[in-house]
C-alpha cells in the first residue's frame, strides 16, 4: 500500500477492479441481457401463436393436468402476466428421472405447445450468478467474492477521482489512456447509483448462502431461521380417500379478492384429487417495489381459507424488497430500459477500466519494446472476454435458428456453442495476435449480429416480412436491438482502424525523429 490514503486507494481501486474484472465483465453482460429474459425467450420460442391469459390459464391448466398426471402428488403453475405469455406447468412424475418432475408448456388455447427446445433467457438469467459449468454452490461464492471487490472498486474510484463531475464534461477522444481514462469515467458517473444498487442488492440476494456460519451459530438450523420469517403452514398428509375439487379458477378469484387484487405468479396444488387436497397461492412481485410477500392457502374440495402466511419481521421485508430492487421484476417497460442502459454503462465502465490498464502500461518508457508476460495475458484476457461474450451469446443464437428442431438434448446443445463461440474469441489472438484480433473480431461481431434478423426470415415462420402488430412488436424490437448492436461493433471496428492508424504514424514519426 501507498503511504498517502488517495495513492492507497488508487493501488486499491486499481487492483480490485482488475482482479476480478473479467468475471465481472460477464456477470454484467449477462446479467444486462437478463432484465429482457422474457423477450428473449419470446425470440428463440418463435412457435408461440396464441398468448396466454391468467382469466382462462388455471382453468385449462386444471383441464390438462386432470388428463395427464391425475394421480401426481403435487401440480405446480406459473400463471402467465404481461411479459410471459404461455402457462408453465410442472407435476411431479417418480418416472421422469432427475429431480422427478414433467413441465408443459400450454398457449392461450390450452393446447401445449411444441416450443423448441431452448432455455432461451433465462439461461442467461441463470449464467450471471451460476456460471453454468462451475458447481453452483462455487459458483455463487465466486461471484459473490467478486462483487464485494467490485463494490470496493466503486467506493475507491469515488475517492480517487477529487473533480470526477469536471472530468465527465472533458471526454478527449484520440488521446490513447487518456481517453479510456474518460470513457471509463463517463460510464461510471453516468449510473453510478445504478452500480452501487445492483452490486450491493446482488449480494443480498445470496445472503443467506454468504452468512450460513452466522445462521449456523445463531439458530442452529436453517429451518429455524426461515420458521422465525414466515410461519410454515403444518405438512398436510393425504388422506388416501378420493374427492373431487373445486375449479382452480373459482378459488384463484377467492385468493385475488383476498390479496387485494395483487397478481398472482405461483399456484400449487398439494395432493391434487384427495379430500386432503390444498392450493396454495403465492403472490407475485411484479406490481410494486415493496411487496407483502402474502401466500394464501385453501382446501382444494371446500374452498375453506385454512392459511395467510406473510413474512412478519422488517428486516425479511427490507430483505425481500432489495432482492425485487436487484431483479427489476416490478419495472415497467420505461423503467427496465433505464434498468438495460444503466447495465450497459456498468459493462462498458468494466470493459474501459481493463483496457485502461493495458493501455496505460503500452505508454510506459520501454513497453513498446517489451510487453510483460502480465501485461500480455490481460491483453490477452481483455480480447476474449469483452469481444467473446457478445460472440458467445451470438452463437447461442445462431445455435437456436440453426440446429434440428428433433435434435435430444437440443437446449444443451444450445449452452455447448454459446461456449464454443467464447472459446473461438480465447483462442483468436493466439493466432491472429492482438492488435488484429480487436479489429478482426469486431468486424466478426458486427457481421454476426447484422445477419441474426436475416437469418430468421429463412430458418423460421415469424421473422421480420411476416410480424403481425400489435402481438409481435416484442420479436421486431429484439431484431431491431440485434441490428444496432450490429451497429456498435461497426462503430468499434472504425475506431480499431483509427487506432492502427494512429500508432502507426506515431511509430514511423519516432523513426524519423531517431534518424535525425
Amino acid at each position: 500500500m501507498k503511504a498517502r490514503f488517495r495513492d492507497s486507494m488508487t493501488w486499491l481501486h486499481t487492483w480490485s477492479g482488475l482482479v476480478v474484472g473479467w468475471v465481472l465483465f460477464a456477470v454484467f453482460f449477462t446479467g444486462t441481457l437478463a432484465f429482457f429474459q422474457h423477450e428473449i425467450s419470446a425470440w428463440m420460442q418463435p412457435e408461440l401463436q396464441h398468448k396466454a391469459r391468467s382469466e382462462h390459464s388455471l382453468t385449462q391448466a386444471q383441464a390438462f393436468l386432470q388428463q395427464k398426471a391425475p394421480d401426481s402428488a403435487r401440480w405446480s403453475v406459473s400463471l402467465p402476466d404481461q411479459r410471459s405469455a404461455t402457462t408453465s406447468i410442472f407435476w411431479r412424475d417418480a418416472a421422469a428421472g432427475g429431480r422427478g418432475f414433467r413441465r408443459a408448456t400450454l398457449d392461450g388455447n390450452g393446447e401445449e405447445v411444441a416450443l423448441r427446445d431452448s432455455r432461451g433467457g433465462s439461461f442467461l438469467y441463470r449464467f450471471h450468478f451460476d456460471l453454468h459449468y462451475m458447481p453452483v454452490l462455487w459458483a455463487r461464492w465466486l461471484v459473490g467474492i467478486c462483487s464485494m471487490f467490485m463494490l470496493v472498486a466503486i467506493i475507491s474510484g469515488v475517492i480517487i477521482h477529487k473533480k470526477i463531475f469536471k472530468d465527465f464534461f472533458s471526454f478527449q477522444p484520440r488521446k490513447g489512456a487518456r481517453s479510456w481514462l474518460d470513457a471509463h469515467t463517463i460510464t461510471a458517473v453516468l449510473a453510478l447509483p445504478f452500480h452501487l444498487m445492483i452490486t450491493y442488492t446482488g449480494l443480498v440476494t445470496l445472503m443467506f448462502m454468504y452468512l450460513s456460519w452466522a445462521i449456523s451459530l445463531g439458530f442452529g438450523e436453517r429451518n429455524t431461521l426461515f420458521e422465525s420469517l414466515t410461519r410454515q403452514p403444518p405438512v398436510q398428509v393425504a388422506s388416501g380417500e378420493r374427492a373431487a375439487m373445486l375449479p382452480l379458477q373459482q378459488l384463484y378469484q377467492q385468493a385475488k379478492s383476498e390479496l387485494d387484487g395483487a397478481p398472482v405468479a405461483f399456484v400449487a396444488v398439494n395432493n391434487p384429487g384427495d379430500a386432503a387436497a390444498t392450493v396454495q397461492f403465492t403472490e407475485g412481485s411484479t406490481q410494486s417495489l415493496i411487496v407483502p410477500g402474502r401466500t394464501v392457502i385453501y382446501s382444494a374440495v371446500t374452498g375453506e381459507l385454512l392459511h395467510q402466511l406473510q413474512p412478519q419481521l422488517a428486516a425479511e421485508h427490507t430483505r425481500r424488497t432489495m432482492v425485487n430492487l436487484h431483479a427489476g421484476r416490478f419495472a415497467g417497460l420505461q423503467l427496465r430500459w433505464l434498468y438495460f442502459i444503466s447495465g450497459v454503462m456498468g459493462t462498458l465502465m468494466i470493459a474501459t477500466g481493463l483496457v485502461l490498464w493495458s493501455e496505460k502500461r503500452l505508454q510506459k518508457p520501454g513497453a513498446n519494446h517489451s510487453i510483460a508476460p502480465g501485461q500480455q495475458l490481460v491483453r490477452w484476457l481483455n480480447v476474449g472476454v469483452i469481444l467473446g461474450l457478445p460472440l458467445a451469446v451470438a452463437a447461442y443464437f445462431y445455435a437456436n435458428r440453426l440446429l434440428p428442431l428433433a435434435l435430444e438434448n437440443r437446449a444443451e446443445m444450445e449452452i455447448h456453442c454459446f461456449f464454443a463461440g467464447w472459446a473461438l474469441m480465447l483462442l483468436y489472438p493466439l493466432l491472429r495476435g492482438i492488435s488484429n484480433s480487436w479489429r478482426e473480431g469486431a468486424l466478426l461481431l458486427a457481421l454476426a449480429y447484422l445477419v441474426l434478423p436475416l437469418l430468421s426470415i429463412l430458418t423460421v415462420q415469424r421473422n421480420m416480412l411476416s410480424y403481425r402488430f400489435p402481438a409481435d412488436t416484442t420479436l421486431l424490437a429484439v431484431d431491431v436491438m440485434l441490428l444496432l448492436s450490429a451497429g456498435g461493433f461497426f462503430l468499434l471496428r472504425r475506431f480499431t482502424l483509427r487506432r492502427a492508424a494512429q500508432a502507426k504514424h506515431e511509430g514511423d514519426t519516432a523513426k524519423e525523429l531517431a534518424c535525425r
